[in-house]
């Protein structure tokens, strides 16, 4: 009895493990959490394909890991050189409509493309912003967007000094290094891939300089600004504004639209923009299948099943009811890279976008960026930015320098 028993778990397990590498069965490498409650949410909605998702907090470096690969892979920085050869063309999915190729907004598709042939598929992205009082609506020029001078002249209207120090601060750039980098790059730094990477280095000086000068212009000093940072800015951005410490505070779609909505009631915001252009937040999700793996068929039913409305529908409605929404903010973290999903659905979960929806046209994508910019944006060049635009200042060739001792700790460890 015990044998037969043995003997049938054997077989059982034999099954199992033939059917994991069978076509129908597909593993999903992801950095996404939330692509573990789509895979969930797919296998259960039909019984011919299965996805079993792995995930991998470095998924470009893991790809290039010895043994078998993927069959689909969703996650960031995958165009990068280190980690697009391994994905095939996808161009096939649009000729035999899987997917619909003019569902997607055409930046973001465009950046998945690699010498004519569709590497990759966007999932979502993220866009950077000014978060405000509702009570500053009615200066604001545009319903959409927020210029970098409209911002400086709103923000210095709302300053207040009490015995020579800030007890009110409209904005201060150096507040968020994130905000000194998109500035940077609507400036024309044009960070990308390089050896490790490049950049335009005379905008990238335009852009300090333009910073240090804002600075100055509206705030006296980056010294004085650092200090009302010290005294002040010890609550969440959206607190400070609220309480009128500050007018205006940047960032990320991600995080504004994870506030609670009661807290976020009172708070109003535009897509930060320059010269009409809205940068695309670094970190957009793709889809790439690669060319050297089993699942295939498993991975384009997932694809397919994803990117249709009536899907992402149903991850929205699922994220309200168990309120996930207050932890991750729209599809696979992000706005859907489906443009219909974004015009018609999202503002029935997030009101606050409606009438307030990027413009696709004005949308600018990043350009490629190497696999280890996470570690490099966050260790050099954020601080980087932060030191140039500071009390001291630093000049723009200190940034290789930088770039280069960090390369040394990075290889000696």
């Amino acid at each position: 009895m015990v044998m037969r028993i043995l003997l049938a778990a054997v077989a059982a397990f034999a099954v199992a493990s033939c059917a994991f590498f069978d076509e129908s069965v597909a593993e999903l490498r992801t950095d996404v959490p939330q692509m573990a409650l789509y895979a969930d949410a797919f296998n259960a909605s039909q019984d011919r394909h299965w996805v079993h998702v792995i995930y991998d907090a470095d998924l470009a470096a893991g790809l290039n890991a010895p043994g078998p690969k993927p069959a689909l892979v969703i996650g960031r920085y995958l165009k990068s050189s280190s980690a697009r050869g391994h994905f095939q063309s996808l161009d096939y999915l649009f000729s035999e409509l899987v997917v619909n190729q003019s569902a997607f907004y055409g930046e973001l598709l465009d950046l998945g493309n690699l010498d004519g042939r569709q590497l990759l598929l966007p999932v979502s992205f993220n866009l950077p912003l000014i978060m405000f009082d509702k009570k500053q609506e009615a200066q604001i020029s545009n319903s959409f967007t927020l210029e970098l001078a409209e911002l400086e002249k709103l923000a210095v209207a709302s300053n207040k000094e009490t015995k020579g120090s800030w007890t009110a601060l409209g904005f201060g750039p150096r507040w968020s290094p994130e905000f000194l980098y998109n500035v940077v790059q609507l400036k024309g730094g044009s960070f990308r891939e390089g050896a490790p990477l490049s950049w335009d280095a005379s905008s990238l000086a335009q852009g300090i300089q333009y910073l240090r000068e804002w600075t100055v212009r509206a705030n006296g000093s980056a010294a004085r600004e650092d200090e009302f940072q010290f005294k002040y800015l010890y609550l969440p951005p959206g607190k400070s504004v609220q309480e009128g410490r500050i007018a205006f505070a940047a960032m990320d779609s991600s995080e504004f639209f994870v506030i609670p909505e009661e807290r976020r009631a009172s708070l109003s915001f535009r897509w930060l923009a320059g010269d009409g252009k809205l940068p695309i937040s670094d970190g957009i999700v793709y889809a790439g299948i690669c060319r050297r793996s089993s699942g295939k068929q498993a991975a384009e039913a997932f694809l397919k099943w994803f990117y249709s409305e009536d899907t992402q529908k149903t991850i929205l409605d699922d994220a309200r009811r168990f309120r996930s929404s207050e932890l991750s903010f729209g599809i696979a973290g992000g706005f859907s890279a489906v443009r219909q999903v974004n015009e018609k659905l999202f503002p029935l979960y997030y009101p606050s976008l409606l009438g307030r929806l990027p413009p696709a046209r004005s949308l600018s994508a990043p350009a490629i960026l190497p696999s280890s910019w996470p570690a490099m944006k966050a260790q050099i060049v954020l601080p980087f930015l932060v030191a140039a635009t500071g009390p001291d200042g630093s000049g723009t060739d200190t940034l290789a320098a930088r770039i280069q001792s960090w390369l040394k700790r990075q290889s000696s460890n």
